[in-house]
């Protein structure tokens, strides 16, 4: 039974040795006299991670020293003759290292793992996080209640601890400072939660484009305006979640979702304004627990669509902002082109209708934005500068043939069709060209043989402006827009030029379109 007895303890005494065993590959002295723990991470590329001396139990450091003063972390160092790159902070590299006053985190460095600088009591005043962070381990920086300000630099972060019982900053009593930097594109889920020491107002930088979920939840002291970027497409779920001390809230043009209670509890605000003209998705919790009767401002052109809207009635009625009239401002690329119609001020969603008119000599070539619809049909819903471009007209130098279309009597009208001109081609053209009128529907119809290829089809007023223009073998051209009047149809194709006269009569009971 002795025996046994003293194989148990051998057994026991391994078994703590091996718990006690070391947890690094090698270790460099620094100039200043700290001892730092390297693992190796990835040979081939030479990078390494500072990691603490010891691999489990309490004390992660036993009895060797640990770092204290101003702990600055190389970006190199050398082991054997070789010059490996620090690129994490590993899981308790330097927890429980109370004696640690400042910390300096090199750019080479894009990780801190969970527990890195775990209970660092007297790191004292700002915290970088600098523009390499992508990842903060869960609870990295908890009980550093010596911190009073966090520098936010990290461009590509997306992860910040994974829940409110282990955000990065947790327990960090006097942190009362958070400020953001541009560049910065996302705040990530959890990633200053629970802050309620956190007083001073925070500017988000114009790069944002997302706020994470519990992103400043719980920061019950976080005061004055918050005002959410242009950028911004998401606010996540309980962004904002119990933040009473905020008076007011600006919700930026871009914002697509406002996630379920991202204002909740908010008792503070005294007013909303959504900057986005389309309704973002909202919930009905989204703003739950706001006090009653608090003005939500929107866009002026928008106001009906959010009074409708299934989710955004609940905070109805809506205040609103801003001028309720947008702008198309349309144009000619050149004075002498010709004039464009259908501009000024309309209402939201009003129909505009922009018609190019072309000077004689001049075809339409389309809108500077890439538009060709002439003319162009839209609803106004935002301010809209356009220019139409014209372009000198082919002129045709030479008529080597004349060709006279007889005159034709339709429904007991006559209709006379001008003279049509037509180059010499190299091969025959053998079918005369259609041009048209229908009266019953109120259009100028075309056709032309299969061979032909139609470059373009105007239509001109006795002023010589162009009112439209199409192309195709075949088509028509609706009259029903038009006034009263005479009218010119020119179709070029690739062996000549077309030129018919019509005289249209808007009024007429039997919209007679008149052939003269």
């Amino acid at each position: 039974m002795r025996k046994n007895h003293k194989t148990t303890l051998l057994l026991v005494l391994a078994v703590m040795l091996s718990l006690t065993a070391s947890a690094y590959d090698f270790s460099v002295r620094l100039n200043y006299g700290d001892m730092l723990y390297f693992n190796i991470v990835d040979a081939a590329k030479r990078q390494v991670k500072v990691v603490p001396p010891v691999t489990t139990g309490g004390d992660y450091y036993g009895s060797n020293p640990r770092p204290s003063g101003v702990l600055s972390i190389p970006s190199v160092v050398e082991h054997n003759g070789v010059s490996y790159e620090v690129v994490a902070i590993g899981e308790r590299a330097f927890s429980g290292c109370s004696d640690i006053r400042t910390i300096s985190i090199p750019t080479t460095v894009h990780t801190i793992e969970p527990y890195a600088f775990y209970g660092c009591s007297g790191i004292r005043g700002s915290v970088v996080v600098g523009e390499s962070i992508r990842y903060i381990g869960n609870s990295a920086f908890y009980g550093c209640t010596g911190i009073n300000e966090v520098l936010f630099r990290a461009e590509n972060c997306t992860t910040m601890g994974g829940s409110m019982s282990s955000t990065a900053f947790g327990n960090c009593r006097n942190l009362r400072s958070v400020k953001i930097f541009e560049g910065v594109r996302v705040i990530p889920d959890y990633a200053f939660c629970g802050m309620d020491a956190l007083v001073d107002s925070i500017q988000l930088p114009s790069s944002l484009e997302r706020v994470g979920a519990y992103a400043f939840a719980y920061c019950s002291a976080l005061s004055g305006r918050m005002v959410i970027p242009d950028r911004v497409t998401t606010i996540g779920d309980c962004a904002f979640h119990q933040c009473h001390s905020l008076t007011s809230v600006t919700i930026g043009s871009s914002v697509q979702q406002i996630g379920d209670r991202a204002f909740y509890h908010c008792l503070g605000l005294k007013q909303v304004i959504v900057k986005a003209t389309t309704p973002p998705q909202v919930f009905s919790t989204s703003f739950a627990e706001v006090r009653k009767g608090i003005p939500y401002k929107v866009p002026c052109v928008s106001k009906s669509m959010y009074t409708k809207h299934t989710d955004w009635k609940v905070y109805a009625p809506f205040a609103t902002y801003g001028n309720c009239n947008l702008v198309v401002d349309a144009s000619v690329s050149s004075p002498d082109a010709g004039i464009v119609k259908g501009g000024g001020t309309f209402n939201y969603g009003e129909t505009v209708t922009l018609m190019a008119l072309c000077a004689d000599g001049y075809a339409f070539d389309g809108w500077s934005d890439g538009n060709r619809s002439n003319p162009r049909t839209f609803e106004a819903k935002d301010n809209l500068s356009v220019r139409a471009n014209m372009r000198r007209a082919v002129s045709v130098t030479q008529k080597d043939t004349v060709y006279i279309v007889d005159t034709v009597y339709r429904n007991g009208t006559r209709v006379i069709h001008d003279t049509v001109d037509f180059f010499d081609a190299a091969r025959i053209i053998t079918k005369t060209p259609e041009v048209s009128v229908d009266s019953q529907k109120k259009r100028i119809k075309w056709s032309f043989p299969r061979r032909e290829k139609v470059v373009s089809v105007a239509l001109y007023d006795q002023l010589g402006e162009c009112l439209y223009t199409s192309s195709g073998r075949r088509g028509n051209i609706p009259m029903d827009r038009f006034r009263t009047g005479t009218y010119y149809v020119r179709i070029q194709t690739d062996n000549r030029v077309v030129r018919s006269r019509f005289f249209y009569n808007a009024k007429a009971n039997d919209n007679v379109l008149i052939k003269k």
